[in-house]
């Protein structure tokens, strides 16, 4: 714990001085300060700050975009910061969607609908689904910064041993939860397990959206736990579990791919965030194919958003809806996901020259980009990580306890009933 504090307050000092570095090469204007905090890796802030910002500042010489790196992504850093007076609160901020409810309901957030209602050619770029998961309330209340999904990532060389064909990167066409389930049980052996469950909090709610919508669940709504798409879910993934081909995360670190780079399991859930390792990965031939299809194609959506705050000085909001418009640009768009790992959040941005051939000098970046349509989002209300706890806990009981599906997920709706009303 040490540890991580020393290398936070080091990242920190050192985004401090690259930022420091760059605004006092800037030419001396009377500007506006405007705070930005965020939790943007390291090597990705710097490229951020001195190969991207320079063209914002090049064209807004009024504006100083005061960059803050909070180290760690801690809700309450933002609440904190924005119950504050004077000159250092935030006025943007970098935070995931899901935190959406909560800063409607303090009412702290510029009006964003309206701008891109006066600015429909921007909106109408913003990928429909990364609207969707924008809104609360029927509003658009943040905007994506960069957006990721998890897909299949597959192990090509143990698929082509058991001679199980490779699915299509299309999420139309690719395959079928029937399917997944018997190449799951095909390529598992005593040596690789088929698939890896997620256990013990976090990831699994997440990646679960993914499943259940996939089997015509409501994705406009928090999941409703005992509902036929639901149990049909759990049901699917507890049949894997019993047949004893899957391999269980250790808890609360479902993300983490280390038991597929090892070759102990054949396929697992993950993002592109991933890119720096896949891209220079040797170990085996893989590749990554979207999530399998039930009633319909799903993913589930994640990433972070441009959060606004209100602000009674007009210059400021000038300037940070300025920001905002710039990184929607595919300029930003392109080099800031080629960089991070992320997908643009765009349409001219995705489909564009030069981010296809990103992708196709890396293909396996295909199966994420070709899901963003069909992606859902965590729903944004102020109780979302109490009604995940429930969801883990009801998971676990089901997956690794062996509880009853129905009689359990029956047990977790009325209890997270309670944090809706």
């Amino acid at each position: 714990m040490m540890m991580r504090k020393i290398t936070q307050i080091v990242c920190s000092a050192i985004s401090f001085f690259v930022v420091a570095a760059y605004v006092a090469s800037t030419p001396a204007y009377s500007q506006t300060n405007v705070n930005l905090w965020h939790t943007i890796p390291t090597e990705t802030e710097k490229f951020f700050v001195e190969q991207l910002m320079p063209e914002f500042s090049k064209k807004h010489v009024d504006c100083n975009i005061v960059i803050r790196n909070l180290g760690v992504e801690d809700p309450s850093i933002i609440r904190t910061g924005l119950a504050a007076s004077g000159a250092d609160k935030p006025n943007m901020w970098w935070m995931a969607s899901s935190e959406t409810g909560s800063y409607v309901e303090a009412d702290v957030l510029a009006d964003v609908d309206g701008w891109l209602n006066a600015h429909p050619d921007i909106k109408n770029n913003i990928i429909p689904s990364l609207l969707e998961l924008s809104s609360y309330q029927g509003k658009v209340q943040s905007l994506p910064w960069m957006t990721n999904d998890t897909a299949m990532w597959i192990n090509v060389d143990a698929f082509e041993k058991a001679g199980v064909p490779i699915p299509s990167q299309d999420p139309e066409t690719t395959w079928t939860w029937e399917e997944f389930a018997d190449a799951v049980k095909k390529v598992s052996n005593d040596n690789m397990k088929g698939y890896l469950v997620s256990i013990g909090g976090g990831w699994d709610f997440w990646l679960f959206h993914a499943w259940y919508a996939a089997a015509g669940g409501d994705a406009t709504q928090i999941p409703q736990l005992d509902s036929p798409a639901a149990l049909k879910a759990v049901n699917f993934m507890r049949g894997l579990v019993d047949s004893g081909v899957t391999l269980f995360s250790e808890p609360n670190r479902g993300w983490d791919a280390a038991p597929w780079y090892a070759g102990k399991v054949a396929i697992m859930t993950n993002g592109p965030w991933n890119f720096p390792t896949l891209s220079t990965f040797k170990d085996f031939k893989f590749t990554v194919v979207p999530f399998p299809r039930d009633v319909k194609p799903a993913t589930n959506l994640g990433g972070n958003q441009l959060f606004i705050g209100k602000s009674d000085d007009p210059k400021v909001d000038a300037c940070a809806f300025a920001f905002a418009e710039y990184m929607l640009t595919d300029a930003f768009q392109v080099a800031f996901q080629k960089q991070s790992g992320n997908l643009p959040v765009t349409t001219s941005a995705s489909t564009g020259a030069e981010y296809q051939e990103h992708v196709k000098a890396y293909p396996f970046l295909a199966g994420f980009v070709n899901q963003i349509p069909y992606g859902v989002a965590r729903q944004p209300i102020p109780t979302f990580n109490e009604i995940s706890t429930v969801f883990s806990t009801a998971w676990d009981d089901v997956m690794v306890n062996k509880k009853g599906v129905e009689e359990r997920f029956k047990a977790a709706q009325e209890e997270a009933a309670q944090f809706l009303n």
